[in-house]
């Protein structure tokens, strides 16, 4: 862990000194290792953004048949850099900082190129290209997750191509996944192909992100993911309403251990979400309803839970460094219902998390 914050902070450093060094020239002077320079009104903008992000919390977690559970917690702490070098050029990465596992800890780092304004080219670790609102905000923003945006793949070393007109955006993206898709013979030969329609419609009221995947499991089988999300504002109103449907290769704890069993499971989803946020000047009250269903396609076993969450988030400062401070306070309780099983009963839980959330600009 001390190795991989050393390693960060040198990164960090020396990329803000670089980009002082370069300011007064192109890309290409750089890329070419040009000492030439230009004047000031041939050179290009160049800015550097970092940010921490962190979220800390007290948390509770009241369960029937569990022991409970009350802390402080960590729940995230990130880096978080863009780099731009040229209104064409953009980079962008983020480094999880209390990730046990060090190949984990590199969210993302991928570059775009946008040749003008319709095209952009990106390429590295990036944004899976999933539909849906859920799966496309920060996890910090939420309080109340589903059953797949804990687990699912939400970042992913690949290429992509999206063209941009009128509103909309259309995305194609190839990447390569991990074995949650891929079987254990292709998981160093699998790919896997995806398409997001981010649009504005309606004056800008209706915001949609409706995408489609398809995963190359092995050679004559693949998954298919299916994930809507749409979002409609209108004064302080804000509601969303997603549905997701695909299937994949996990570990989950809430299937009950079977003699004959793997540990992983075949596994489909059908998960839906709806929420409503009224923004009233620095308090913004938040419900959210989530209903997951989760089936094992090995054994045609399956559970469903079905969670509520109530929010209240307030940001009380309006300055630079303070304005993206924010503190609040969420109550979720969440029913699991065992279908099938004869051995395991209904259950339900209450969590409840007092905290804050600070994007803080570091320079």
């Amino acid at each position: 862990m001390k190795k991989n914050l050393l390693f960060l902070f040198s990164f960090v450093s020396y990329y803000a000194m670089y980009a002082q060094q370069i300011e007064n020239k192109t890309l290409l002077d750089v890329l070419q290792n040009d000492t030439s320079t230009k004047t000031e009104t041939q050179s290009t903008p160049r800015k550097l953004n970092v940010y921490l992000d962190s979220k800390y919390e007290n948390y509770t977690r009241i369960r029937e048949y569990d022991p409970n559970e009350s802390k402080f917690r960590v729940v995230q702490s990130r880096v978080y850099a863009k780099g731009v070098f040229s209104n064409k050029v953009t980079y962008q990465l983020r480094y999880r900082l209390n990730e046990s596992v060090a190949s984990n800890a590199l969210e993302f780092a991928f570059l775009e190129y946008s040749p003008d304004e319709h095209w952009t080219i990106g390429l590295g670790k990036q944004f899976t290209a999933w539909g849906s609102m859920e799966l496309s905000y920060n996890s910090a923003d939420l309080y109340l997750f589903t059953n797949i945006i804990s687990s699912i793949e939400l970042f992913s070393p690949g290429a992509s191509v999206a063209y941009k007109t009128h509103g909309q955006s259309f995305k194609l993206q190839a990447i390569s996944p991990t074995t949650q898709f891929a079987s254990e013979e292709f998981k160093n030969k699998a790919y896997a192909g995806l398409f997001l329609w981010e649009g504005k419609l309606f004056q800008d009221h209706l915001q949609v992100r409706y995408g489609y995947g398809l995963f190359q499991h092995n050679a004559n089988k693949f998954y298919s993911w299916i994930t809507l999300g749409n979002r409609l504002t209108t004064g302080n109103w804000m509601a969303e309403l997603d549905w997701i449907y695909g299937s994949r290769n996990i570990t989950d704890t809430q299937f009950p251990t079977i003699a004959d069993k793997q540990p992983i499971s075949y596994i489909r989803d059908n998960v839906t979400t709806m929420s409503l946020k009224y923004k009233l000047n620095k308090m913004t009250p938040y419900v959210k309803a989530v209903y997951n269903y989760r089936t094992d396609l090995d054994t045609n076993n399956s559970y469903s839970s079905t969670g509520i969450s109530a929010a209240i988030e307030y940001n009380p400062f309006e300055t630079e460094l303070m304005k993206q401070l924010r503190l609040y306070a969420a109550y979720n309780y969440i029913t699991y219902d065992y279908k099938n099983y004869n051995t395991i009963g209904n259950q339900s839980e209450s969590q409840i998390a007092i905290g804050a959330r600070w994007m803080i600009p570091l320079f």
